[in-house]
């Protein structure tokens, strides 16, 4: 419900109805969610809830009654990860930038699978050495993850050691890696960070319908990360 009302930019359930759950299921096709993760984990408890206040005489109709997915998509349609020459435009393009966010989430995705806003809510005491090894906690106490298996420890890839990942982390000494990024009415960096950096991806030329600017980085561990020289 969170999800939807950060979509919507509102939280009046009474001014919630079915195009508004058209749109955001539409929304949530194109940041790359799986149809039955959009059926099953987004719409099926926003449908559940309106219903109770159906039931409870809160709302006279349940704006999510018939709003349901096709689980079938074509092939044209389906999101894939970058290629390697997107994933080097992307990259190079990341190398130029000033802003904290441009210049090293990108470069954290391509080299960990994680979500960008997972990237983006990260503070400089995640990013430390367990057993010697540096790695990189996507805890809880950052922020809002996807749920309790998203809790996970990553070790820092030598590439993105030598791209000076490290370095940047150690300049911060403490707090958000990312604070150039302003949190959203929710106290979310990671859902401000998900929608600028999806722009400014798109501003680079990667336009493909089937590109996710924040998922395809997970599809593009699928096949062999492009080390970049």
């Amino acid at each position: 419900m969170t999800q939807l009302s950060d979509f919507l930019e509102h939280d009046d359930a009474r001014r919630v109805g079915p195009d508004d759950l058209v749109s955001w299921k539409a929304d949530l096709l194109a940041k790359g969610l799986k149809a039955k993760t959009i059926r099953d984990c987004k719409l099926a408890p926003v449908r559940a809830i309106f219903q109770w206040a159906v039931d409870n005489r809160k709302l006279d109709a349940n704006p999510a009654a018939r709003i349901n997915i096709d689980l079938k998509a074509r092939s044209s349609e389906k999101r894939r990860g970058y290629t390697d020459d997107e994933a080097k435009i992307i990259l190079r393009a990341a190398r130029t930038e000033t802003e904290a966010h441009k210049r090293w989430v990108p470069w954290v995705c391509s080299y960990t699978g994680a979500r960008i806003s997972e990237i983006c809510q990260l503070r400089s005491e995640d990013i430390k050495q367990i057993d010697g090894i540096w790695c990189i906690a996507f805890a809880g106490e950052a922020g809002s993850l996807k749920n309790v298996n998203a809790e996970r420890v990553v070790p820092v890839r030598s590439a993105l050691q030598n791209e000076g990942f490290l370095k940047f982390a150690a300049s911060v000494r403490k707090g958000p890696l990312f604070a150039d990024l302003a949190p959203d009415r929710f106290g979310s960096r990671g859902r401000t960070g998900t929608k600028i950096l999806s722009r400014w991806i798109r501003s680079l030329g990667v336009t493909d319908k089937r590109i996710s600017p924040n998922h395809s980085w997970r599809h593009r561990l699928k096949t062999p990360v492009v080390v970049m020289g």
